[in-house]
């Protein structure tokens, strides 16, 4: 309820002000060109306020499509969850939620964070969070490819050995996002995962 009384607020916020110039980054606008960035911070602001941090995005959005993307053969994270989102998992993650007044740890939270992009999000990154945000193939950073290690293997993601489909797909992305590729084989013998 929070959230919609707020959600109308800046709906309210940005309907009254149509018609206005705002400097934006010392460049007129019109605010009907800047609407939808409005809003976008305004979502991302009630979601720090509620305590819940808002993934859409971010660099952690971009390495999450791409994990997905790896894992199921699509883009849609809630496919993704349907798939490799248990609720073992989901408790692992510290049981993200939806909405702060939603009861954490049962069922009905579970479904309602699976159904929910953000909360999806949240949980991989809690995951990693939870299991400890290990260089799994030692090179030296805890990136995306180590998260996603991490979301396959757990705790036990030293050297990982991924599926070829998987990395075949993670790459696609990867070189499409502009961010790290992968190698079927990651790591070395005798890699000692550092945690970050």
């Amino acid at each position: 309820m929070k959230i919609f009384v707020t959600f109308v607020f800046v709906v309210i916020l940005v309907a009254s002000c149509k018609g206005k110039d705002f400097s934006l980054f010392e460049k007129k606008i019109a605010l009907g060109e800047v609407d939808i960035i409005l809003v976008f911070y305004g979502l991302h602001t009630i979601l720090l306020i509620l305590g819940i941090k808002s993934y859409m995005g971010t660099d952690m959005q971009t390495c999450f499509n791409c994990l997905c993307h790896a894992r199921t053969g699509c883009y849609s994270r809630i496919n993704c969850a349907k798939y490799s989102i248990n609720f073992d998992y989901w408790k692992t993650a510290n049981s993200p939620v939806v909405d702060v007044d939603d009861e954490p740890e049962t069922q009905q939270s579970y479904k309602k964070c699976m159904r929910n992009e953000n909360c999806i999000l949240a949980t991989l990154d809690q995951y990693a969070d939870a299991i400890g945000h290990m260089d799994c193939n030692c090179d030296g950073t805890f990136d995306c490819k180590d998260r996603f290690a991490i979301h396959l293997f757990g705790s036990e993601c030293t050297n990982p050995k991924f599926p070829e489909n998987y990395v075949t797909r993670f790459n696609s992305c990867s070189k499409e996002a502009g961010t790290k590729t992968m190698l079927i084989e990651e790591g070395y013998d005798g890699c000692t995962p550092e945690v970050f």
